[in-house]
């Protein structure tokens, strides 16, 4: 029996906090003037990513979120002065999939690749390393290999227009990266199209993310009128503005609600010396997504957090010296944070898919037969799958006509896909507002469990480099942002298939942009030589041959049945207050900017639930999203005029303008 979709008239849709199961029946088409907005204000948001890349290191970026709210000001006035409403929530909901899908594709992605295009090719005469053992394995369609065309890149002090007049310099570069981001992030946005019915329709997973932005998007809805949320915006918003003069005016008194403290200052004797970092900090939006967030998942994450900080006690006790990573970095080592990470995410993901085979099961007979039960409103399964192995097959592709074995990179790409799959499916149920998952990819158990003995300098140097993205910073990985997108879409009672296309040209839009403003930005500021890091894991894995490290695969897979014996045990006893996911987010770096601040929602989640139960939460959601905006309203003007000027200014971010941890 095939699956039918959920098609409920809205008074019997079932309520998710601030949306509705939407009904399929009525599905709308999107109108032009949505899309006419959303791509017209792409450059703006995709341009504030790449110029101030702290603005996108969480899971709510503030670029899209922000663009979003004056777009719903602008709205309302025009309300006000015309009697009805320009936009109606598909229109804003079409506008915030444009922005929030291309900016995810000009963010960390972007950032951490960009500076090596040109990084080795023009500082090439200042390095042996660049010039024999880097450069000769480097793709010319990737990279930059000689200086020459370059030259004023490194210079600096050119306008936007020059910038433009060097594309065709840039070109082959631009299509090479959008090549490789294009195809990756295409499958996954397949994947999502076919597990969508089950994550939004029968599992009703529950979005924390979008809280925010759905209410942005539906002008008429009654929480707008609720004095908890505008009590919680002004407080905010008075804050930031407090702040944001105490940088103009040093002697106007902050109010801090950023850092606080470092608790690893007071541990000063080994091996509790060894701690690694332990930060104190509030960073009120972070910690107010929090209040959308399961208490099993606020526990645990913290509860592991704390875990992990007895490890690296333990490690340095036995001899082992840690660092901020504590075993996390590239190479691995005691206690294996990433391995643990890496075996918590396929434990995961194995969960996921058990959990699902029926519904897999019914998926591939529509692939077979070609039914579609959502005819006229989504995409087939089998048009999903077909995109799905075209797009692999495209990345896949791409590696071997760099020069890397096939089985090599199906096998790295099947690892980040699976990666992938894990990081949404949790933040479309549990919603984390970070999941850095730092120096965390493929390459881990690629070391761990094959070493690195077999592959030449050649295959070592092209796998770093090609696929760097998979393996760096996953703050912004842009699978999430699809499928939340899609989730809105079918709030907006949109039609998912035309939302898909939406979608994809959003994608490969943002991905242009975002190299044409990280090429602007160093040929106006100068391009700096920031390769190093990377010839120094080429080296380090080429001169240093690694040969499969039993021990690593023994936290690997201790990990990965701690997980699924997790989520055994929380399928039997009904409340359970340890999550998986928790594990799994704990493990790495991420969840240290926001510890304290999200085990304080927990504390005051607990207390109104246990004294003034459901309507105390509704309270408390409304001063959460009260909170999200006056932080996001002040860091709008600021960030526009840090924009402009170039000069450092207070923003809410985890990272500061004049520091990481200012």
């Amino acid at each position: 029996m095939s699956i039918k979709p959920v098609m409920q008239e809205p008074a019997q849709a079932q309520s998710d906090g601030l949306f509705t199961t939407p009904t399929i029946e009525r599905a709308r088409g999107l109108r032009l003037r949505g899309l006419i907005i959303g791509f017209a204000l792409l450059p703006f948001t995709t341009y504030w990513a790449v110029e101030i890349v702290l603005s996108v290191i969480f899971s709510l970026m503030i670029p899209p979120v922000a663009t979003l709210m004056v777009v719903a000001l602008l709205n309302a006035i025009g309300r006000l002065v015309f009697r009805r409403w320009l936009l109606e929530t598909p229109d804003l909901v079409v506008i915030f999939t444009i922005l929030f899908v291309g900016t995810a594709m000009a963010a960390e992605w972007m950032n951490v690749c960009a500076p090596l295009w040109h990084s080795f090719g023009l500082y090439a005469e200042n390095s042996e390393t660049y010039r024999n053992r880097v450069i000769p394995h480097l793709t010319s369609w990737l990279f930059h290999t000689d200086a020459e065309p370059i030259r004023e890149y490194g210079i600096g002090g050119y306008k936007f227009p020059y910038a433009l007049t060097k594309l065709g310099v840039w070109l082959p570069i631009f299509l090479g990266w959008m090549g490789l981001f294009g195809f990756a992030t295409l499958a996954m946005l397949c994947i999502n199209a076919l597990m969508r019915r089950l994550w939004t329709q029968q599992e009703r997973l529950a979005f924390p993310i979008i809280q925010v932005p759905m209410l942005l998007c539906q002008p008429q809805s009654p929480l707008w009128r609720s004095r908890y949320l505008w009590g919680a915006f002004v407080v905010t918003f008075a804050i930031g503005v407090i702040n944001g003069l105490h940088v103009f005016f040093p002697w106007i008194p902050r109010i801090n609600v950023r850092f606080l403290a470092a608790l690893n200052d007071y541990f000063t004797t080994p091996p509790w010396n060894q701690v690694g970092w332990i930060p104190v900090g509030l960073f009120p939006y972070m910690a107010a997504i929090g209040v959308f967030v399961p208490n099993d998942l606020l526990f645990s994450s913290v509860l592991f957090y704390f875990v992990r900080k007895g490890m690296q006690v333990i490690t340095a006790a036995m001899g082992y010296e840690q660092g901020v990573f504590g075993g996390g970095y590239l190479v691995p080592q005691p206690p294996y944070f990433s391995e643990q990470s890496w075996g918590a995410f396929l434990g995961l993901f194995v969960s996921v898919i058990y959990a699902s085979r029926g519904y897999l099961k019914e998926v591939w007979r529509e692939i077979k037969t070609g039914e579609n039960p959502e005819a006229g409103y989504a995409l087939s399964a089998r048009a999903a799958f077909i995109g799905l192995i075209v797009s692999l097959m495209g990345l896949i592709g791409l590696g071997v006509a760099v020069g890397l074995p096939w089985w090599l990179v199906t096998i790295y790409v099947a690892l980040f896909m699976a990666f992938s799959v894990v990081v949404t499916r949790l933040r479309a149920q549990l919603g984390a507002p970070i999941h850095e998952m730092a120096f965390m990819g493929p390459h881990q158990l690629m070391i761990a469990f094959t070493g690195t003995q077999n592959l030449t300098e050649s295959t070592i140097a092209k796998l770093m480099t090609t696929f760097h993205f998979m393996n760096r910073l996953h703050r912004t990985h842009p699978m999430p942002y699809q499928l939340e997108s899609m989730k809105m879409g079918e709030i907006a009672r949109l039609n998912q298939r035309a939302l898909f296309f939406v979608i994809a040209a959003a994608i490969l839009l943002g991905i242009f942009l975002g190299e044409v403003f990280s090429i602007n930005r160093y040929y106006r500021d100068g391009a700096g030589d920031m390769g190093g890091g990377m010839a120094g894991v080429i080296t380090q894995l080429a001169d240093n041959r690694y040969p499969p490290n039993v021990t690593a695969i023994a936290f690997f897979t201790g990990a990965f049945c701690f997980v699924l014996l997790l989520d055994f045990i929380r399928y039997r006893i009904p409340g359970f207050p340890i999550h998986p996911a928790g594990y799994a987010l704990s493990m790495n770096f991420g969840i240290d900017y926001v510890w304290f601040g999200l085990g304080i929602v927990l504390l005051i989640k607990l207390f109104v639930n246990r004294y003034f139960g459901l309507t105390g939460y509704e309270k408390l959601r409304a001063v959460a999203i009260g909170v999200i905006l006056g932080e996001f309203a002040i860091d709008m003007p600021l960030a526009v005029y840090h924009l402009i000027t170039g000069q450092a200014v207070y923003t809410i971010s985890i990272n500061g303008h004049l520091g990481w941890n200012q």
